[in-house]
């Protein structure tokens, strides 16, 4: 294969930090001002940081005329991979459950339904796709990847509704953002990071309805 060819498909595997720019510095902001305790605690504010958060990612894809590849979602061994992160984020889950560093405080309201499309779809898509796809990728590519990967996970921790929880509970969002970090590297791929977050996000819902 041409020099040239190698380049372009070694470019489309992942976004430049120039691309990600605008997503790396809403973050930076919001996580500044979570960290020194005035991010506003409203229901729209947080409405409108979860609207940039799920559209960024995929309006940078647009934009640039992009793969959905570019943002780690690829078809190559989807269960597999998914099942190895399944596996991954139940093997954490479980640990911090046993630290009492991970329950959900979920409320009555909206029964089961809400909950689990939610644990399972709606927070692995919105934070999977920007803080692993989309910020993970291009920060392991120009940082190299641990570097990348520790970053992303402090990103990933210090957003208000991580950092909020407070005390020891933050060094277990840290650890999982650090795993799924991990795991996107590993396979090249968003699911198992998708995955091992459905999981940890599901089982502490499953144990509080039995």
């Amino acid at each position: 294969m041409p020099t040239q060819a190698l380049d372009e498909a070694r470019t489309d595997r992942h976004l430049s930090l120039r691309a990600v720019a605008p997503g790396l510095i809403l973050i930076l902001v919001v996580d500044v001002f979570a960290v020194a305790g005035i991010w506003p605690q409203t229901g729209w504010v947080n409405d409108c940081l979860t609207l940039m958060l799920a559209s960024l990612p995929w309006a940078t894809v647009v934009v640039l005329g992009k793969s959905t590849r570019i943002l780690g979602y690829v078809r190559k061994e989807f269960l597999r991979v998914f099942g190895w992160g399944v596996v991954a984020g139940g093997f954490w889950r479980l640990l911090s459950m046993l630290f009492n560093l991970g329950w959900l405080n979920l409320g009555s309201a909206g029964g089961w339904l809400f909950p689990l499309v939610g644990a399972l779809i709606w927070v692995p898509l919105i934070e999977e796709t920007f803080f692993r796809g989309y910020l993970g990728r291009a920060l392991s590519h120009a940082l190299g990847v641990w570097p990348g990967i520790l970053l992303q996970a402090i990103l990933f921790t210090f957003q208000p509704v991580h950092w909020s929880q407070a005390g020891i509970g933050i060094l277990s969002v840290l650890g999982f953002g650090i795993l799924a970090g991990w795991l996107q590297q590993r396979w090249d791929s968003i699911w198992p990071a998708w995955g091992a977050h459905a999981f940890a996000n599901l089982l502490p819902l499953l144990l509080s309805f039995a």
